[in-house]
Parts: structure tokens; C-alpha cells; sequence
């Protein structure tokens, strides 16, 4: 920790560049996602046997401005949550080293904290989700009304949606331990090993992808067990329609 701490203060200036190159990236990320979402979400609720590329980027345009209203919605929900969580669980974590008499309390303090932390931004992120599958499901245009929606949804099945959270949770985690344990395990020490250790990158990029399709599968599969009649999508045929009309 001592190390870590000094490591910053003396390389403040250049962690604080690439800090803010990681921002505009960290962003452009986020729009794309929220672009993506949508044409992920129709493909899974469509059901068709093939993949139709008109569909899907017809599904991204069509939900995309109301996709990101909702990530505002969410955004805004998730700094305020967590920056007065973090204010108080630092304000005790620093009481916490100040009486501690070995660096190691500040590494379990930190992580204790950060865990503490993850459990709310999971539980909104969540939400989220099933505020997108809400406004796909039955094509609704009011924000609000979807995220309200999905709060109840969340809160009245608690222990179902947060239990399927936490299991696909545990594929993307499974997928890093086995691609960290296959990369010190090889050891980029030739060329040979570099190029395996190429190829097995890319393949986790591709994983990390199909982990968000797979995710929303699962939770759109939960929504529709869910609901007393079943889901019920709006008219395919119009709404598609209007989806390719919005795309262009």
C-alpha cells in the first residue's frame, strides 16, 4: 500500500493524462453499449432462427434515444448513490487507519469497502437492464414510467433477480480467472507463446461481448417467466416498421 501510495504522488501528473484519456474512452463506450442494447434486445426477443442484420440495427435505432435517457435516468442515480456511500465508508476507513498498526488493515479495509460499494452499483445496473427489456417488451416511451416499472419489478422478486444477477455474474468472473491463469501459466517469454497469448486475447474480447448478450438473454427470459400472461412484445410488424423508419 505504502508503495501504491507512493507511486501515485510521484507520478500524479501522468496518471492524471491517461486518466482523462481513459474518461473519453470509458464514454464512448457507454454510447455505444446503450446504441447496441437495443438491437441485442430485439434479436433475443424476435426468437427468429437466424440472425438478420436489419433487424438488429434497426432495434439500435429505434430504442437508442430512449436507451439513453435512461442511462441518464440511471447515471445520475448511480454517482449520487455512490458518492455518498464513498464519502461515508471513507470517513470510517480513514478513522480505520488511522489506528491501524500495519498497512495490511488498509488493503482488507479498501477491499471490504469496495465490495460493499459494488453490491448497489450491481443492484442499479440491474435495474437498468430491466428497465431496457420493459421498453422493448412493450414499446413504452416514457422513461420514467419503464425505470419506476422496472423498480418494482426488482424489489417484488428481489431474491429471483438478484439471484440470476449474481449467477451470470459468476460466468464473466469464471471467464477472467481461467484467461489470468492461462496467461501466467504461459508466460509471454517467445514468440510462439506471444502469438498463443494473441490469439487467446481476442477470444476474451469476444467473451466479454457475448457475456452482455448472454446476460440480457437470461434476463429477458426472467422477465417473461415473470409477467402473468406472458411477455407481451408489441406487434412485431409495426414496430418494426417504425424501428427501420427511426434507423434511417
Amino acid at each position: 500500500m505504502s508503495v501504491m501510495r507512493d507511486f501515485l504522488n510521484l507520478h500524479r501528473d501522468g496518471i492524471g493524462a491517461i486518466m482523462q484519456e481513459i474518461s473519453w474512452v470509458m464514454l464512448a463506450y457507454m454510447l455505444i453499449n446503450t446504441f447496441l442494447a437495443g438491437g441485442i434486445l430485439t434479436v433475443i426477443r424476435d426468437k427468429k432462427d437466424t440472425f438478420v442484420a436489419s433487424t438488429f440495427f434497426a432495434g439500435c435505432g429505434a430504442y437508442f434515444l430512449r436507451f439513453l435517457r435512461l442511462f441518464f435516468i440511471f447515471g445520475v442515480l448511480l454517482v449520487v448513490v455512490l458518492s455518498i456511500l464513498g464519502g461515508v465508508l471513507g470517513g470510517i476507513a480513514s478513522s480505520i487507519s488511522d489506528n491501524a498498526s500495519s498497512e495490511i488493515t488498509d488493503y482488507w479495509v479498501g477491499a471490504a469497502f469496495f465490495a460493499i460499494l459494488l453490491l448497489p452499483a450491481m443492484l442499479i445496473i440491474m435495474v437498468a437492464d430491466y428497465a431496457k427489456i420493459i421498453v422493448v417488451a412493450h414499446d413504452e416511451h416514457s422513461m420514467l414510467k419503464s425505470a419506476w416499472r422496472s423498480t418494482k419489478l426488482v424489489i417484488r422478486y428481489f431474491f429471483r433477480t438478484f439471484g440470476l444477477e449474481l449467477l451470470l455474474v459468476l460466468v464473466p468472473v469464471l471467464l477472467f480467472a481461467i484467461y489470468i491463469w492461462v496467461d501466467l501459466s504461459i508466460g509471454m517469454s517467445s514468440g510462439l507463446t506471444i502469438l498463443v497469448m494473441f490469439v487467446l486475447q481476442q477470444l476474451y474480447i469476444v467473451s466479454r461481448a457475448w457475456t452482455k448478450i448472454f446476460f440480457f438473454a437470461g434476463e429477458l427470459s426472467l422477465y417473461h417467466t415473470l409477467q402473468p400472461f406472458g411477455l407481451q412484445a408489441a406487434a412485431p410488424t409495426s414496430g418494426l416498421a417504425g424501428a427501420q423508419t427511426t434507423a434511417i
